[in-house]
């Protein structure tokens, strides 16, 4: 795998540099602008969408009396979500190993969709962990807060 795909999911800090031959800033423009556009792609970094979409393919296949392998296969995601985010997250060109806290904060995200979704956590009779309104409100709840504190 490429340098350049390697880091594809990295999260960098955003700082105000001078690019030689670059117009200045403007000050007229909105000054969230681009704290708008760094949260929007922390968002859309932060969030497995891979592996979930996934997840859903594979959990078609999976019949309703089946509560067992439709669990591993939410481990599989997990275990995905992981490897994935590690290896996107890693930048060898500057020698710098995966952001730990953004594979963290993705797997995360990936079992609350799941709980989301039902899944495993909706799967086993007389066993049901899923609850539909909490389930949304955890998903909006992090999505939405998540990526404001997390900054790379």
């Amino acid at each position: 795998m490429s340098a350049a795909i390697s880091s594809v999911f990295r999260i960098e800090k955003r700082t105000s540099r001078a690019v030689a031959g670059a117009p200045a800033p403007s000050t007229a423009a909105a000054p969230g602008a681009s704290d708008m556009q760094a949260y929007l792609e922390r968002l859309m970094k932060l969030i497995p969408s891979e592996v979930i979409a996934l997840y859903l393919v594979g959990a078609g296949f999976i019949q309703p009396d089946q509560p067992w392998v439709l669990l591993g296969w939410a481990v599989f995601g997990l275990f995905a979500v992981v490897l994935v985010r590690a290896r996107g997250t890693t930048n060898p060109e500057t020698g710098e190993g995966p952001q730990w806290a953004a594979v963290a904060i993705s797997a995360t995200s990936y079992v609350l969709w799941l709980y989301s979704l039902g899944g495993p956590f909706a799967a086993f009779p007389g066993h049901d962990l899923h609850e539909p309104a909490i389930a949304s409100l955890l998903v909006l709840a992090w999505t939405f807060v998540v990526p404001y504190f997390y900054r790379g």
